[in-house]
């Protein structure tokens, strides 16, 4: 009888997994420190952990309160519309990048990383010059004529939304460009030269096969949206509050730090819990396929 197969590693294979094991030691307790950890004290202190009555579920009660409701919907909304503004206006420009001259494309990149690399909060305040009432739009409107008196484009959820497209917009045009990078030019030219007209083969071709960009891109910027503090603070005026506003007035107002710590809880759970309605409904798989591959 033949003898079975040899089970036992070579001394290159051994010496590879030992060499994977040490560089992953390093990352993995620097994860375990920075993420896994925080969040279990996290955790720990929304269910009243450190303090004087010990366990207690009164901060997830208290989140049932109406006003922290409506500031969670409130916040769902700004996100979703954050979002969905994104994607319309990040798809057509992600598809120009891809598809006509490289220069074009290497200008509007280099325009897409300068705003990456400016700050939030200078860009933030850029908003307020440029929106407030005595501001550039209202200027150019009124010395056109097509205003009397100036709009109020900012301090209000207008404000907040401008801000938030604004900011979070390369992120959705930089998830794209690689997912429509990968599609095959191929499918698209023997589809038009078997005779199907250009909107037919984007509908049908196109579209579906940047997909996964398009959803990986809405997740990243919902998820960026859902938790943002800075721009609706500031361009919002308190007139578009956020459950993360809430969270700051929690420790800083109430000095509550278990509603606090309850409050991020649910705000992780929830962004864990479309990840998962994702998976159940597509497969997170499919965020790193490649068009037509």
């Amino acid at each position: 009888m033949p003898d079975p197969p040899s089970t036992s590693l070579t001394a290159w294979e051994r010496q590879q997994r030992g060499l994977t094991l040490s560089l992953m030691t390093l990352p993995t307790f620097a994860m375990i420190a920075v993420f896994v950890l925080p969040l279990l004290v996290l955790l720990w202190m929304s269910f009243g952990g450190g303090a004087r009555d010990g366990f207690s579920l009164q901060g997830y009660r208290d989140l049932m309160q109406p006003v922290y409701i409506k500031l969670l919907l409130f916040t769902l909304q700004l996100a979703l519309l954050t979002t969905v503004l994104c994607a319309i206006f990040g798809y057509p420009l992600a598809y120009l990048m891809v598809n006509v001259s490289s220069r074009f494309a290497a200008w509007m990149g280099v325009v897409l990383f300068i705003t990456l690399w400016l700050s939030f909060l200078a860009r933030t305040f850029a908003w307020i010059i440029i929106l407030q009432r005595r501001g550039v739009v209202n200027n150019l409107l009124m010395s056109t004529g097509i205003i009397d008196a100036p709009l109020e484009l900012v301090y209000n959820k207008l404000g907040a939304y401008i801000g938030m497209v604004h900011i979070l917009l390369p992120f959705m045009v930089l998830t794209l460009i690689p997912a429509m990078k990968a599609i095959d030019p191929a499918y698209v030219r023997a589809a038009l030269s078997l005779g199907a007209r250009p909107a037919r083969v984007f509908r049908d071709i196109y579209l579906p096969l940047s997909l996964p960009g398009l959803v990986a891109g809405s997740m990243l910027v919902f998820t960026l949206a859902f938790g943002f503090f800075i721009t609706p603070a500031i361009l919002g005026g308190g007139r578009a509050p956020t459950i993360v506003m809430a969270i700051r007035d929690q420790i800083q107002q109430l000095g509550n730090l278990q509603l606090a710590a309850a409050t991020s809880m649910v705000l992780l759970v929830f962004c864990l819990g479309l990840l998962f309605v994702y998976d159940r409904v597509a497969g997170i798989d499919r965020l790193y396929d490649k068009g037509g591959k």
